[in-house]
């Protein structure tokens, strides 16, 4: 039987080491000012640790603002205070509970990858002459419902196929919006099939 422990701990070990890393593929930002606060994908230390009775393991809270400045600048800001994950989530020692909670995150991180998406393009797409804080509105609500459709298409990240295609989608958008130094069309966040 011992032989057979080992065996387990090693398949477990390399289940969470393989096709499942921390963090999202992440593009800075390369303005000065950042789209996206914090400019990285939220760490579980990050996260509150909640105790509460709660259906999920976790939460992202991310805040849509509109900087008041010339030319004014849309920021998705990560609220740690409304984020939260369930303490047994990060402090699992086991290999397979820690696998669980790598792939979770990194789901959560993809809820905050998707705002920062729509607000960097929001950035890139603005006109002197528009309307910031419909734009603010619109943005807001964009953000919330592609959130839902995430969900929804990933089943909160255990379809993993699912996951890793809205994972590449979001990655390849951030990278090309990322890129972009004027105001020529690019494919947007608006774009995503669910």
């Amino acid at each position: 039987m011992p032989h057979h422990s080992f065996i387990l701990v090693v398949i477990l070990s390399i289940i969470s080491l393989t096709g499942c890393g921390s963090h999202i593929d992440w593009k800075p930002d390369t303005q000065e000012i950042h789209s996206c606060v914090p400019d990285h994908p939220p760490t579980w230390e990050e996260f509150t640790k909640s105790y509460g009775n709660y259906t999920n393991s976790a939460q992202t809270a991310v805040a849509i603002t509109l900087a008041q400045m010339e030319p004014p600048i849309f920021q998705a800001r990560f609220d740690s205070d409304r984020s939260w994950v369930q303490p047994h989530i990060v402090e699992a020692w086991h290999p397979y509970k820690k696998s669980i909670a790598q792939r979770l995150l990194r789901h959560e991180q993809l809820h905050f990858a998707i705002s920062c998406l729509l607000v960097r393009q929001a950035n890139m797409s603005i006109k002197p002459g528009d309307n910031p804080h419909q734009m603010l509105q619109f943005v807001r609500m964009t953000s919330k419902r592609l959130n839902q459709l995430y969900d929804q298409a990933t089943n909160h990240g255990t379809i993993q196929d699912k996951q890793e295609e809205w994972e590449r989608d979001v990655e390849q958008q951030l990278e090309e919006v990322t890129r972009m130094r004027s105001h020529h069309s690019t494919r947007t966040a608006f774009d995503i099939q669910p």
